[in-house]
């Protein structure tokens, strides 16, 4: 669980620079688009765009660390699904950031 840990702590550092890589390339105006919360694509002012991204990492990373660090399961299956599955959501999150980046400044220069 260390190694998907650590996996996950460096995917959520890599969000944090696409965070503050956006925060330089994006305009002013520019409007990031989520995908959480009451319906599908919200977009959201690019300040807070950049921001929930990295904390929702944080906060499935923190989850996952609370919840599974130090957990011994009986089957060895449990626990290699728990070290496969955090690297994958941390990926996920973090093409999904870069995604709305994308999609932010294709918007904007429309």
């Amino acid at each position: 669980m260390t190694a998907a840990l650590g996996i996950g702590g460096v995917a959520l550092l890599a969000m944090i620079c696409v965070s503050l890589y956006g925060a330089v390339t994006l305009p002013s105006d520019a409007r990031v688009p989520i995908h959480f919360g009451v319906s599908y694509n919200n977009f959201v002012p690019k300040r807070v765009g950049l921001v929930v991204h990295p904390a929702v990492a944080a906060v499935v990373l923190l989850i996952s660390a609370l919840l599974l660090h130090g957990h011994s399961v009986n089957g060895t299956s449990s626990k290699a699904h728990a070290d496969v599955i955090l690297p994958i959501a941390m990926c996920v999150l973090l093409v999904v950031q870069v995604g709305a980046i994308w999609v932010a400044r294709r918007r904007a220069s429309a």
